[in-house]
């Protein structure tokens, strides 16, 4: 979803919902560990991820609302040689990015640390990996003991 300006709003709303549910994810990955159980580690260990993606989420999100009434700032800060170049912005909710765009065609990152896209995705990606060993972990059968022993 991309934008010429942030909206306080959508940001709003999306910091919200990302918080709240870092905070569910890390209350259910960390009572799942304690658990104990077949999978346990893998379950938990995906709420702790998905959590992480969650609040990096939330970082990139609040970047761009701390910087929504600054735009033009924001890409002035980031790269003041090309500031001048700058003809425009774009906004991107997911992943969170604010690009400057310049009059030659090219664009650059303003206001959302670098960083935060990939900590994301290899949270996200970490997460997902865990919740198909939880499942394949759930789904084995346990041997069966032979009648007598």
């Amino acid at each position: 979803m991309t934008s010429s300006h942030p909206t306080a709003m959508p940001l709003l709303i999306g910091i919200i919902t990302a918080a709240v549910t870092a905070f569910g994810l890390t209350g259910y990955g960390f009572s799942a560990i304690g658990r104990g159980g077949r999978g346990a580690v893998a379950r938990g260990g995906a709420a702790l991820g998905g959590a992480l993606a969650a609040v990096a989420y939330v970082w990139g999100l609040m970047s761009l609302f701390l910087d929504e009434s600054g735009t033009a700032q924001a890409c002035r800060n980031a790269n003041p040689s090309l500031y001048g170049q700058v003809s425009g912005y774009s906004v991107s909710y997911l992943p969170p990015a604010l690009d400057c765009r310049m009059s030659s065609g090219g664009s650059y990152l303003a206001a959302v640390p670098g960083f935060l896209t990939p900590v994301m995705t290899a949270c996200a990606v970490t997460a997902v990996a865990l919740v198909l060993i939880a499942v394949a972990e759930h789904r084995r059968i346990p041997p069966v003991e032979a009648p007598g022993r």
